[in-house]
């Protein structure tokens, strides 16, 4: 990866490249096997799920409307930034390189972004209506898929440690999205899926990237060594 401030010229050329290996990698059915055949099961299972959940939402909640709130504002917006932010602060205090940081925020911005193109196209094709009528945007969760997007991300970047808790949120974010009687069981199920495949899917080039490097980097400190001696 072309250092983007002392090599700009070099990261333009490189980056659409680097951007469709990442976005291919979406279609790739053998890579996501166990994400898909988990989709085929559950969306049809939640759609026939969905009055049911819907009327006991509405009857009796999840959570109050404040606690909800949380998922909301963490799904619509400030889990990116947050996100954003948390990979800027760890990378500059562990040490990191400035590369490196920069890939890891870059992945999360291109992660997300394929996301909200691709959901958003998906509700005006679908063009379900939201159960509380609002508008025909349903289908599937845009706050759900995000949250699942981000939380792949995190997970590769992170490991376990940080991964379990965004995957924990991004649940947390579906749940209130049935609460607050914008979304249907199978909007969320969905969103969860898609949200997972995409950020699979350029977590996976993100970290062939930087595999490829470091053994570029070795080879080279290898080579380097044998002259000298």
């Amino acid at each position: 990866m072309p250092n983007p401030l002392r090599q700009p010229v070099d990261y333009v050329r490189w980056y659409p490249n680097h951007y469709w290996n990442g976005f291919k990698g979406i279609a790739d059915v053998r890579f996501h096997r166990n994400l898909l055949i988990a989709g085929a099961v559950a969306i049809p299972v939640a759609f026939l799920l969905d009055d049911v959940v819907h009327d006991y939402a509405v009857d009796h909640g999840f959570y109050s409307s404040e606690i909800s709130r949380i998922g909301d504002l963490y799904g619509y917006r400030w889990g990116y930034v947050g996100a954003a932010g948390l990979v800027t602060l760890t990378g500059f205090v562990g040490g990191q390189s400035f590369q490196q940081t920069f890939s890891d925020v870059e992945l999360l911005g291109e992660a997300i972004i394929t996301e909200g193109i691709i959901v958003g196209l998906v509700k005006e094709i679908s063009h379900r209506q939201r159960p509380n009528g609002e508008n025909y945007h349903s289908f599937p969760s845009g706050h759900t898929s995000g949250s699942f997007t981000l939380a792949a991300c995190l997970n590769k970047i992170y490991g376990k440690k940080v991964g379990i808790p965004a995957y924990a949120m991004a649940t947390f974010v579906a749940s209130s999205r049935i609460n607050d009687n914008k979304h249907y069981l199978s909007d969320v199920v969905t969103g969860a899926i898609v949200g997972t495949i995409i950020g699979k899917s350029f977590s996976r080039e993100h970290h062939q990237m930087w595999h490829v490097q470091a053994s570029q980097s070795n080879q080279t400190s290898t080579v380097t060594i044998s002259c000298n001696f």
